[in-house]
């Protein structure tokens, strides 16, 4: 029997809406989301027991394998980005039926569209800033969101924003699409017209995102909204800004130059916008004293009568002094290099009135060129000249002060530690170098160790130990260089950390979980924390057997192959197959009758095959062959009801890792498989697994609980005495007839063991 065949797009379709995908090594739980190319299904990965999300892509986004294949790519592309403001991905693959799929962290808090900071600038600000820093990020690395809006962006445990859902994102590198041709990928309220023209993004179209996001957080709605989606994006392209509210008024420049028609009206990139959101986090971009919005309609209104006036009384006031005769004035040196003039004589003699009890001044004579001599033109008549003066934000004369500038500046953009050259970590330790007194000096260094410091925290709660880890390393020898280890951030840290590891460490005594105690310990050593300030916890232990050790049951020789951790509970599988003698005690007891039984290799037989007689000689220490999944199910409730243990068949993601082991590289001499003799061997003959498990790599393949079509199939695994070397993979699986049993395919049962079952403090 072959493997199954992926199906078409249609019967895909019709497959995700009637069932639960089957996702190896993942056990689907329910749907929580769907959209127009995915639906997403909250699951728990079993290797490590937590919870995640699993996106499966819609059938009819990928209908060819060129557009699954460059799907794979740019995910694992993806995958590759490392950022704290960034959702991973775990993993990506496809299902046996074909479905594309990508695995990513499960984040229960809800997404940014669920909250309001309609009324809280300063958080609106932190969670836009976080967006700017990942975008930054991605960016850098040739990744194109084309999707950013609130409702991909989540919140982990710790209340922090993360972007996520770069499933449609494209390289700048590759211009093609991974969706049906002409078809603009992204979400039509945050779009940026060329992304809705369907023109090639780079990563200002995601900064326009942004801007829309922006003027989201501080009204509650989106700037543009409209039922049609074409309506929608014309708005987009061709409606100018709408207002802010007065109050939020200084945020318009901002809002107008991110969400800018053309890109390259924009910022430049996701740094530069971060600079002027900083601007207006610290309140350094004042209000106009005028309106420009008024300016601006006044003189549409009036520039053209305004104008005239002015030339005309221009033209009539140099009448009046031509005819007036004035002497001429004595010329000017010749020497002199330049000379500065008064840029509007004119309207400055118009606009101020004359003291009539003041004799005015009397002008300058003019000289009169000479009759018949054209006047000389001033060699520099066409020069302009212009002063720009840039205001330091620092006193240069104060020794430090550049650094400490430059560092408050990174500290804003949360450049802490890197990249190197240009963070905050550099620049205060050149700080201390020439100034290492100064008051601001220890300010700034406390900003930058309290950040660290709330992430080990942080981690610590969420049981991320690695991230824990990292940022302890990053800040300790940056508070230690500074003298800030006596500092008020770091001493907070300190305490709070104790208690948090108490914690974890009576939580895994209490749950018996051997694992979760050790590494809590382990962590309580790279966060330097004293035992004494742990005990009496820390002094205690937890026994539990380990895998490959036997269990005590009386049905049947169990061994322990997966030891209960964080709560969850451990696994016990048969040692070997059930064997025929154990099976004919169950017939007996049952009068269960014989399943009809198949060559597996020859779908037409006039042989009779049952599970007494398979075709070829057996005796009672043989594993039984010839049974049905179905009979196989039979046997776990007989035995489960005898012993009082629950057994049952193992899934396919439980018997895999079981068989996974490295063998000799003989397949003949690993197990027992088609070398030459027919039929099966005893059940605990041959080599045993590195757990002590025996028949894993030969002898009959075993029923698993998994199923297809409708569960009208079920699958077995692994290879049996039918099985030449050549085609001996010990991880294959196949789908056979649940009521059919076949004279190479048997089975062994499984059941969970809890960890009050086993260990003893």
């Amino acid at each position: 029997m072959q493997q199954e065949e992926e199906l078409s797009p249609d019967e895909l379709t019709a497959l995700l809406s009637s069932y639960m995908p089957e996702i190896p090594g993942y056990r689907v739980l329910r749907r929580i989301g769907k959209g127009g190319m995915s639906q997403v299904y909250l699951g728990v990965q079993e290797s490590l027991d937590r919870q995640v999300a699993i996106k499966v892509m819609s059938p009819a986004a990928l209908t060819d394998e060129i557009s699954k294949q460059r799907f794979e790519h740019e995910a694992r592309t993806i995958a590759k980005l490392e950022h704290p403001c960034i959702v991973g991905i775990h993993e990506v693959g496809r299902t046996r039926q074909g479905l594309l799929y990508y695995v990513l962290p499960y984040l229960a808090k809800g997404h940014l569209g669920q909250r309001d900071f309609t009324h809280d600038e300063e958080r609106a600000i932190e969670v836009l800033r976080s967006l700017l820093s990942a975008l930054e990020y991605a960016h850098a690395r040739g990744i194109v969101h084309r999707d950013v809006k609130a409702e991909n962006v989540l919140f982990d445990n710790a209340d922090r924003p993360l972007l996520t859902d770069f499933g449609i994102a494209l390289s700048k590198r590759d211009s093609t699409r991974i969706t049906t041709a002409g078809l603009a990928v992204g979400s039509g309220g945050y779009m940026a017209p060329e992304q809705a023209r369907g023109e090639v993004v780079d990563g200002r179209a995601d900064l326009y995102s942004v801007g829309v996001l922006a003027f989201e957080l501080l009204t509650g709605k989106l700037p543009f909204q409209a039922a049609d989606p074409l309506a929608l994006a014309l708005m987009h392209a061709q409606d100018p800004v709408p207002r802010l509210p007065p109050e939020k008024k200084h945020w318009q420049p901002f809002i107008d130059r991110a969400m800018a028609k053309s890109p390259d009206n924009r910022y430049r990139n996701a740094q530069q916008m971060l600079g002027a959101l900083n601007q207006i986090a610290t309140g350094k971009r004042s209000e106009p004293l005028v309106d420009p919005e008024k300016v601006r309609g006044l003189f549409e209104r009036w520039w053209k009568p305004l104008a005239g006036s002015l030339v005309a009384a221009g033209l009539a006031a140099i009448a009046m002094a031509w005819l007036m005769g004035h002497e001429p004035a004595d010329p000017a040196p010749s020497n002199d290099f330049f000379t500065v003039e008064d840029a509007t004589p004119v309207a400055g003699a118009a606009d101020s009135p004359v003291d009539a009890t003041t004799a005015p001044t009397e002008p300058a004579p003019v000289p009169e060129a000479p009759v018949g001599s054209p006047a000389t033109p001033s060699p520099f008549a066409n020069v302009q000249a212009s002063v720009a003066v840039a205001t330091l934000d620092y006193d240069p004369t104060r020794p430090g002060a550049r650094e400490l500038s430059a560092a408050r500046r990174q500290i804003d953009r949360q450049r802490l530690s890197l990249p190197a050259g240009d963070n905050a970590m550099e620049s205060l330790r050149a700080a201390r170098q020439v100034a290492p007194r100064e008051p601001a000096l220890y300010r700034l260094s406390d900003e930058v160790i309290a950040y660290y410091s709330t992430r080990v925290v942080a981690a610590v709660q969420a049981a991320d130990d690695g991230a824990a880890r990292e940022n302890y390393d990053r800040a300790k020898p940056f508070a230690a260089e500074m003298d800030r280890l006596q500092g008020k951030p770091w001493m907070q840290m300190r305490e709070q950390l104790p208690p948090l590891l108490l914690a974890r460490l009576e939580k895994g005594l209490e749950q018996l979980d051997a694992e979760a105690v050790a590494a809590a310990k382990l962590l309580a050593a790279a966060l330097e924390i004293e035992p004494a300030s742990l005990e009496p916890a820390w002094s205690k232990s937890v026994e539990l057997p380990k895998a490959g050790d036997a269990l005590p049951d009386t049905a049947a020789a169990m061994v322990l192959v997966r030891t209960p951790r964080a709560g969850a509970a451990g696994l016990g599988a048969m040692r070997s197959e059930v064997t025929r003698a154990e099976y004919a005690a169950f017939a007996s007891a049952t009068g269960r009758p014989a399943a009809r039984c198949r060559n597996r290799l020859a779908p037409i037989s006039l042989k009779k095959r049952s599970w007494d007689d398979p075709g070829f000689n057996q005796s009672g220490n043989h594993p039984v062959a010839c049974v049905s999944y179905d009979d196989a199910q039979a046997y776990a409730r007989w035995l489960s009801q005898r012993s009082g243990q629950t057994y049952r068949l193992p899934t396919l993601s439980e018997w895999s890792p079981l068989a996974g082991y490295r063998g000799s590289g003989n397949a003949c001499r690993d197990g027992r498989i088609d070398c030459g003799s027919e039929g099966t061997v005893s059940a605990s003959q041959g080599p045993l697994s590195p757990l002590g498990l025996a028949g894993l790599r030969g002898n009959v393949r075993e029923w698993t609980s998994n199923c297809t079509r409708g569960c009208q199939r079920r699958l077995a695994a692994g290879v049996g005495w039918r099985d030449t070397a050549q085609r001996s993979n010990p991880g294959q699986s196949n789908d056979f007839d649940a009521d059919t049993g076949f004279d190479d395919i048997g089975f062994r049962l499984v059941r969970e063991v809890a960890a009050e079952e086993l260990g003893q403090r």
